[in-house]
């Protein structure tokens, strides 16, 4: 005797739900084929309203002190949008092969846009941000001098912040140098001196 599957209501109701298809919000947007510069393409993304353009499929990726997603992306530039989860500890760290101007967002609605970093520019904060307890949210603007757009968080050199992002660093970077704590992609994984720097001899 077959026994009959009880579904929740509740998941009934929500297996009902249906979507439609909504006018794209920036189909007419005119978008440059390129920028001068990373600090060129954010005035112009800030200038245009923010506008949301998600890639084809975009993905989620997930690490051990943020949450990121592509908001724009056109040719080598990107915005990713960061959730900093709380209480991070963001280590000192360069971001090889990409310029970058981060914004924080959600201070008392004025935001904050960094100089530009550039490659072989160090920056982490080595302490417990000052929103702690609740976490940030932070835009990063960034131009790829020489692969396709993924997630910055994966362009690393410097000591890491946990597992989950040694692991997405390894997938996108496969022959890199990469050991519990440290990641640097300038390096190979077969290079004879498995010796990682000390934190204060990066360049700030």
């Amino acid at each position: 005797m077959i026994k009959e599957m009880q579904i929740d209501p509740y998941k009934a109701k929500a297996l009902q739900m249906r979507f439609k298809q909504i006018a794209y919000p920036h189909a007419n947007l005119p978008v440059p084929e390129s920028w001068d510069n990373v600090q060129s393409f954010a005035d112009w993304w800030m200038e245009q309203g923010m506008p949301i353009c998600f890639p084809s499929f975009p993905e989620v990726f997930l690490s051990d002190d943020a949450t990121a997603v592509c908001l724009f992306r056109k040719g080598q530039f990107q915005v990713e949008l960061y959730l900093i989860h709380p209480q991070p500890i963001v280590p000192l760290h360069e971001h090889p092969g990409v310029e970058v101007i981060k914004m924080r967002l959600g201070n008392r609605d004025i935001p904050l846009m960094s100089e530009i970093l550039t490659d072989g520019h160090a920056h982490g904060a080595e302490i417990r941000m000052e929103a702690e307890e609740v976490g940030y949210p932070l835009i990063a603007f960034q131009h790829w001098s020489n692969r396709e757009p993924t997630t910055v968080a994966a362009m690393w050199k410097g000591y890491t912040v946990g597992p989950k992002q040694e692991a997405l660093i390894r997938r996108f970077n496969p022959d890199a140098f990469i050991v519990p704590g440290y990641a640097d992609i300038t390096r190979s994984k077969d290079d004879p001196n498995k010796e990682i720097p000390p934190k204060q001899s990066f360049k700030r």
